[in-house]
């Protein structure tokens, strides 16, 4: 039977997936005490994509699937906020959201991470077209090429694409709650999408979507 544990909650406007870093600015007092206690206690928190409301202010509606989060470095800022490196750790489900503190809290369910049951000839497939979409952005958009270093495992890779390629938040979400074989094979066809776009629209898109993230995959 699932077990469930209080996690504090950072719902945010973008998706993290697990082995992935986030830069994460915080200045509300809510979340600069969630922070300090997380560290103080050595906790984990947890990073969800909000599903309605803003992550300032009113508190908002987060999805139910998010990323639990460990904090590996805070720098303190003059004006009293700090920039937080965090890094994914592993996925859960909010099976009730608590009452009693300023920010988020809830009771989740840590949600198993299985070895995706995949063909070999699937896991090369999304590899190469992930690589072949990276290098034409950078090619299109000017960019120097660089080198690419794409996971073996097919766990990580499932999540250093989804991640990576620059979809919708929604359909960031989609593949974060997904089991990882449906993963990969959503990634397949998400892939043959976006590369088939940016043939057809050429540099002016690529420009345009490769400047947010240049697509770092280090």
């Amino acid at each position: 039977m699932p077990t469930t544990r209080q996690l504090p909650l950072f719902p945010l406007h973008t998706v993290l997936f697990p082995g992935l870093p986030l830069p994460v600015h915080v200045f509300e007092e809510r979340y600069k005490r969630m922070v300090k206690r997380c560290l103080e206690e050595d906790r984990a928190l947890g990073i969800v994509l909000i599903r309605s409301g803003s992550d300032v202010g009113a508190p908002a509606v987060p999805f139910d699937v998010g990323t639990l989060a460990r904090i590996v470095r805070v720098d303190h800022r003059d004006d009293g906020s700090f920039n937080l490196a965090i890094v994914g750790e592993r996925r859960f489900r909010i099976q009730a959201l608590v009452d009693g503190e300023p920010y988020a809290v809830g009771d989740v369910e840590v949600l198993d991470e299985e070895v995706p049951d995949v063909s070999d000839r699937l896991v090369a497939e999304v590899r190469a077209r992930f690589q072949e979409y990276a290098q034409t952005l950078r090619r299109l958009a000017q960019r120097q090429a660089g080198t690419i270093r794409v996971p073996d495992g097919a766990l990580e890779l499932s999540y250093v694409v989804a991640a990576n390629v620059q979809i919708t938040r929604q359909e960031q979400q989609a593949l974060l709650e997904a089991p990882s074989a449906k993963r990969l094979q959503q990634e397949s066809a998400l892939l043959r999408r976006e590369l088939a776009m940016i043939q057809q629209l050429g540099a002016v898109t690529a420009r345009r979507v490769l400047a947010p993230s240049e697509l770092s995959l280090n």
